[in-house]
């Protein structure tokens, strides 16, 4: 049985985060967005300069995803002022999870929000909230199953072009 672990990135982890999250993203979105917009993006989103601000901000976590010792994608949760939209005290958000295409699948990503559950459980927070691509059913589909539900929508930017994200939230610790 496969082990999985997160370790948090550090500054040290700058290239290595920055590779894996272009790789991760291309593989993702690439087919299916303009290459100029694309490009641009990955220029601005994952250049150091912006990873290393978001690594040394004190509301935003990075961690890789490990199998089996291997690093096989990560993630970054924001709370507070560092969530790109609500900014609630109640809320903890999952800006990305990404995992390599050939991992996909192996139960990464249920593992990966059962920590996250967990990290935002300890901070006293409330719910959980992500974006999803409306072009991107596979996600949504498997949040749906793990207690995500759709509430708003907002723009989400690929260089110049505007696209729609659904926002999905995930209960976890309901006021009474």
């Amino acid at each position: 049985m496969a082990q999985f672990a997160l370790i948090d990135c550090t500054p040290e982890d700058l290239e290595a985060l920055r590779q894996l999250s272009i790789h991760t993203f291309t593989e993702a979105f690439a087919a299916q967005n303009n290459p100029e917009d694309f490009q641009a993006y990955l220029e601005s989103a994952f250049h150091p300069k912006q990873l290393l601000s978001e690594i040394h901000h004190p509301q935003t976590r990075f961690s890789f995803i490990c199998k089996d010792g291997m690093r096989v994608g990560y993630l970054k949760v924001n709370w507070g002022n560092a969530q790109t939209e609500l900014q609630e005290d109640a809320g903890m958000e999952l800006e990305r999870i990404y995992v390599l295409a050939s991992e996909q699948g192996a139960g990464i990503g249920a593992w990966v929000l059962e920590q996250v559950g967990q990290w935002a459980l300890a901070a006293g927070k409330e719910y959980v909230w992500l974006g999803v691509w409306e072009h991107n059913p596979r996600a949504m589909a498997f949040y749906q199953r793990h207690g995500f539900v759709i509430f708003d929508k907002h723009p989400y930017y690929i260089g110049q072009d505007r696209q729609m994200d659904w926002m999905m939230r995930w209960e976890i610790n309901p006021k009474p």
